[in-house]
């Protein structure tokens, strides 16, 4: 893993976008042939989470997110650029968007452990690539990076972020 730069005193990962975005194509690509590599899927959902814990926010999303450097990269070459709708902005709505896919990825995993691994490794890629695919499908018809206004890793680091700065101004005050 690459070394934290401190910048003005805040610890930043040097940005992997050029790059990381092979490994949602790697990563997809060998959970289709052995579903039971899907759970590497998880790596992916945890550490923004981790990242965020750690007092750095959205850092993830900014500098490594690979979803975020896969649709910017395909959204910088097919991009229709309509206006993105004011509701992505609301938090309301961001929080439903949360709501719905924690929710249904939660039902989701209910089902499938009895099943084994293999079910779950195939339930995690589909919940993976269902993600994919709407993250594209607003990348292509507004900006690039359209799906990171309502991702709900977004969504999860950022309410995690204000809880710690609420944390902290409560316990320097």
């Amino acid at each position: 893993m690459s070394k934290l730069i401190v910048v003005e005193g805040k610890r930043w990962i040097p940005s992997l976008q050029r790059w990381s975005w092979i490994i949602t194509i790697v990563w997809m690509t060998i959970a289709n042939i052995w579903k039971p590599f899907g759970l590497f899927g998880f790596i992916c959902m945890f550490t923004p989470i981790l990242i965020a814990l750690s007092g750095s926010g959205k850092m993830h999303c900014a500098r490594v997110c690979p979803r975020g450097s896969f649709i910017g990269k395909v959204g910088s070459v097919i991009n229709f650029g309509l206006p993105i709708p004011r509701l992505f902005h609301k938090r309301g709505f961001r929080f439903a968007v949360w709501a719905c896919m924690m929710g249904s990825f939660a039902v989701m995993l209910v089902l499938v452990i009895p099943k084994g691994i293999y079910a779950l490794g195939n339930a995690v890629l589909i919940f993976m690539e269902t993600a994919t695919a709407l993250a594209l499908l607003s990348g292509i018809l507004f900006r690039p990076r359209t799906w990171c206004t309502i991702c709900p890793m977004g969504f999860s680091t950022e309410n995690i972020r204000r809880l710690t700065r609420r944390a902290r101004a409560q316990k320097a005050a």
